[in-house]
């Protein structure tokens, strides 16, 4: 459970670190960052395309055949997103979620923090 914990909590420092250097790189607004102006952004278009887009689909929405049958979640759904903190995302693409494969082996901290970054830019 502690190791649990520190976890989240190192998890959102990274996520701030990462949203903080998108500001300093120029990114003046969301809007910029879902225009994909953001280095960070960009690099998590690329870590999803590779690892995320199979079930979740390209656009977001698990429209694909393996979203179907493993019943992705569609990471456009704003009113879910908005109940979803960065840490919890962190969290659930590190340790996996339900039929979601762990990527804690496959992907590093700032991949997946990149990652989620992108995801942030789908929500409609």
């Amino acid at each position: 459970m502690e190791r649990m914990k520190a976890f989240v909590f190192w998890a959102g420092v990274v996520v701030f670190v990462v949203f903080a250097a998108g500001a300093a790189s120029g990114v003046s607004s969301p809007g910029d960052a879902r225009k994909g102006k953001s280095p960070t952004v960009e690099r998590g278009r690329g870590v999803y395309a590779a690892n995320c887009a199979r079930c979740h689909g390209a656009d977001g929405t698990s429209h694909t055949t393996m979203g179907g049958m493993t019943q992705a979640r569609d990471l456009t759904d704003a009113a879910w997103q908005s109940r979803r903190g960065a840490a919890r995302m962190i969290a659930s693409v590190t340790n996996g979620r339900g039929e979601m494969p762990a990527f804690k082996r496959k992907l590093s901290r700032q991949e997946i923090a990149a990652a989620v970054a992108y995801v942030r830019t789908l929500k409609r």
